[in-house]
């Protein structure tokens, strides 16, 4: 649905006569009911008339697809010399320009976000910065060794080994090439052993340098609140997991204690959002806490703005700028709405659709700008795709069975659906695989223990299941889809389940 514009970005008077009834932005593609001259955005009354009413949303006289009328060219013209503030005016544009020429700006804007096409690179950039960043300051960007010729990324060059052959042929061509004295063959072979340990040196200091390397670019896994399994106590403690090394350690605790939060990672900031702040899930909060990850010492502090609204059990994920926040449950209404929270200022917030059925406690994952959506509380086995661009969810093919409070990651076209409770509230092990563009969906892995409202990650090949256990909520387990095998990790601190877990990379300075 094309929405109107956000008032917010308006940078002019503008009339208030000419802002959609129904999205509450200035009109776009304004169109008028047939009798009263009430002004809508085309899509916003098209999707109304279509799915809720043959009704004028302001007069209820009769109205139809067919006998709106466009609104006078006045209405347009005097619309599109209203000045807004561009598209990527939160990633850098300063441009301030009529409605009419909006467009034709956006397509040659210089702040338009482009991801680095260097293999392994993650980053998205401005447009005007992408070719500086591709061939001067990206760490994937390619270099030929000049010795060997050999091709290889930027980070890895430090470590190539090229440069410690060069100091032993030097050693052997210095031996080779110069007759010398018993005694000075004595003390050119002292010379020559220093120089050995000095090589050897450089190797040791090398295979150092190149297990920072490995250990630098395999990112942590971070976990958060929750609820303690044995005691059913609140948790406000965060654990983070080094897939390095294997280990464990605690971070900065949360400044509430909450459960069935989501967090998500932002522009080098963790944002755990919403949650229950209760042993009862009939206490939401609206709350955002965020931890600075380059920031020492590093501490939990409230966020700008609040949520939308009061929500546990929900889901969300990050897309541009903007915080989608899915579903949920507030202790009394389970959702269907779908709201959008700008993460930088001004902080706007608004309701952007309704889903087609009512969920929490469900599954979602990103898809560049599709959103999966899939099982949960109330929807069973329904699943659809919120189609970020045109603001509508479609419905997809359903799940094998129904499944909610599961755990999910995104791998390559698919989503994992991890453990959770299914069909007469039974505890699962299964992972089932369901894939965004086809449909289809089939039981992946079966896990050794059943396990509800869980944690996971997932980086490259390597899957990891925390808490959520049945019969151990400290368990952590991990498969390799290279060797197609379990195998056990280190137990959590703290047991927990319904908490939520991200991958964090190195160089966010954690």
């Amino acid at each position: 649905m094309a929405s109107g514009y956000d008032t917010a970005r308006l940078k002019s008077f503008f009339d208030e006569g000419f802002v959609c009834a129904i999205c509450l932005g200035v009109l776009k593609d304004p169109m008028q009911c047939e009798n009263n001259e009430h002004y809508f955005c085309s899509g916003c009354i098209k999707e109304h008339l279509e799915k809720t009413s043959h009704t004028c949303p302001v007069c209820q006289d009769k109205l139809t697809v067919e006998t709106l009328r466009k609104a006078p060219r006045i209405v347009e013209d005097c619309v599109s010399r209203y000045k807004i503030a561009c598209d990527h005016e939160g990633r850098g544009c300063a441009a301030v320009l009529e409605i009419g020429a909006l467009q034709a700006h956006i397509r040659d804007c210089g702040f338009t976000p482009v991801s680095c096409s260097n293999d392994g690179c993650d980053d998205v950039v401005n447009k005007q910065d992408v070719k500086q960043h591709e061939t001067e300051l990206c760490r994937y960007k390619t270099t030929t060794c000049v010795d060997c010729g050999e091709r290889m990324t930027y980070h890895k060059y430090g470590a190539h080994g090229c440069v410690l052959r060069r100091d032993v042929d030097e050693m052997k061509k210095d031996l080779a090439d110069v007759k010398i004295t018993q005694n000075e063959m004595m003390n050119e072979m002292r010379e020559s052993m220093k120089r050995m340990t000095t090589a050897i040196e450089k190797l040791e200091k090398s295979c150092q340098n190149v297990n920072s390397a490995i250990e630098f670019l395999i990112p942590d896994i971070v976990v958060i609140a929750g609820k303690e399994s044995k005691t059913q106590k609140l948790l406000s403690s965060v654990e983070r997991f080094n897939l390095f090394n294997q280990t464990w350690t605690p971070l900065p605790e949360l400044k509430i204690a909450r459960w069935r939060n989501a967090t998500v990672v932002f522009e080098n900031q963790l944002l755990v959002c919403g949650g229950f702040t209760a042993e009862a899930a009939n206490e939401a909060t609206d709350s955002i806490e965020v931890l600075h990850l380059s920031r020492h010492p590093s501490e939990w502090k409230t966020f700008s703005v609040n949520l939308p609204i009061k929500v546990g059990n929900h889901k969300c994920v990050v897309h541009g700028n903007h915080l989608l926040i899915i579903g949920g449950f507030d202790g009394r209404v389970i959702f269907d709405t779908i709201y959008e929270l700008l993460l930088v200022p001004p902080y706007s917030s608004k309701l952007l659709c309704h889903m087609r059925k009512k969920r929490c406690a469900h599954g979602v994952e990103i898809f560049y700008d599709k959103v999966l959506i899939a099982g949960g509380i109330r929807a069973k086995t329904d699943v659809e795709i919120f189609d970020i661009k045109r603001n509508q969810c479609v419905e997809m093919p359903p799940l094998p069975s129904p499944v909610y409070h599961i755990s999910t990651v995104r791998r390559d076209e698919t989503m994992l659906l991890i453990g959770g409770r299914g069909k007469n509230n039974k505890h699962s092990n299964e992972i089932i695989e369901y894939d965004s563009k086809t449909g289809q969906s089939k039981v992946l892995l079966v896990m050794e223990k059943e396990r509800t409202a869980c944690s996971a990650a997932l980086h490259e090949n390597t899957l990891v299941v925390i808490g959520g256990a049945v019969d151990d909520a400290n368990a952590v387990d991990c498969f390799n889809f290279l060797s197609n095998s379990w195998r056990k990790l280190p137990h959590l601190a703290r047991g927990r389940h319904s908490a939520s877990a991200v991958v964090v990379n190195k160089n966010f300075g954690f």
